[in-house]
């Protein structure tokens, strides 16, 4: 089942693209204030014993880069949702 969601473009571009097996995510946020919120991505992800869920990677200029093994997709976009990074998800 596909996922699309929503953003708001004018704090954040997105995009999504397929990685082999994986998908890679590249963020970049027009302030500081997405720091806290990408960590509490990563706290939860880190609570599990799985160390190839996901992977993140930060970039100068607010931008971070993150790696996420498919059968994570649909967690990893609710957690984007529960720290109001994105506003709407649908299964399509």
């Amino acid at each position: 089942m596909k996922v699309a969601y929503k953003y708001v473009e004018k704090l954040l571009e997105l995009h999504e693209t397929a990685n082999g097996d994986d998908f890679e995510f590249t963020l970049t946020f027009v302030d500081h204030k997405w720091k806290e919120k990408i960590e509490k991505i990563r706290e939860y992800f880190d609570a599990n014993n799985i160390l190839t869920d996901i992977h993140f990677y930060i970039h100068p200029n607010n931008r971070i880069q993150i790696i996420v093994r498919k059968d994570f997709y649909n967690e990893f976009i609710i957690q984007l949702f529960r720290q109001q990074i994105v506003e709407a998800i649908k299964w399509v």
